[in-house]
């Protein structure tokens, strides 16, 4: 409830400052006046006459602890809403002293067999296969005029003659060392 009373108060000043800024503009003239609900207007004049709205200056000072008031006090601020979510920090795991930051050591497994290798680079080469059968079949339902689907077609056979690549080369690698 208090922090509702301290944004009227607040919302009150800043009305009232206004008001007087307003009034003081239209007594140097129609213009200023008039200038005062442009943008920068306010900032003009009080910059060119800073001796003829002091009050409206007092009433807007006012209102700011009034509206900071508002902000700390309302309903849900001390029961730790958003502003405790905020403040409140996760812990970071440091990293290994021979490392710098947060970078961490490389983790080996354990390496796979030679023959478990070459099953999975088959399992691979099969499923290329597959793949290859597939893209033939798209290409052959592919019109000319279809520019999108075609356009489909080469950025999915790009994914498969580079992952054909790579698996012909680790095939290539893993039977050369059996020599």
């Amino acid at each position: 409830m208090a922090a509702l009373i301290f944004l009227a108060i607040g919302l009150l000043c800043i009305l009232i400052g206004r008001f007087l800024l307003i009034r003081a503009a239209f007594g140097i003239s129609i213009w200023w006046g008039l200038g005062i609900f442009l943008p920068f207007g306010p900032l003009l004049f009080r910059l060119n006459y800073p001796d003829l709205a002091p009050l409206s200056k007092t009433f807007r000072l006012v209102a700011l602890p009034c509206i900071l008031a508002y902000f700390v006090l309302r309903p849900g601020a001390m029961s730790g809403s958003q502003f405790d979510k905020f403040f409140k920090h996760k812990e970071v795991p440091s990293g290994p002293a021979n490392h710098y930051g947060l970078e961490k050591a490389p983790q080996k497994g354990p390496v796979p067999s030679l023959v478990n290798r070459r099953l999975a680079n088959n399992r691979e080469l099969e499923r290329l296969n597959a793949w290859c059968a597939a893209l033939r079949l798209k290409k052959r339902d592919l019109l000319r005029s279809d520019v999108a689907g075609n356009e489909a077609y080469m950025v999915e056979l790009t994914q498969y003659n580079a992952a054909l690549k790579k698996a012909t080369d680790e095939r290539n690698s893993l039977w050369e060392q059996k020599r």
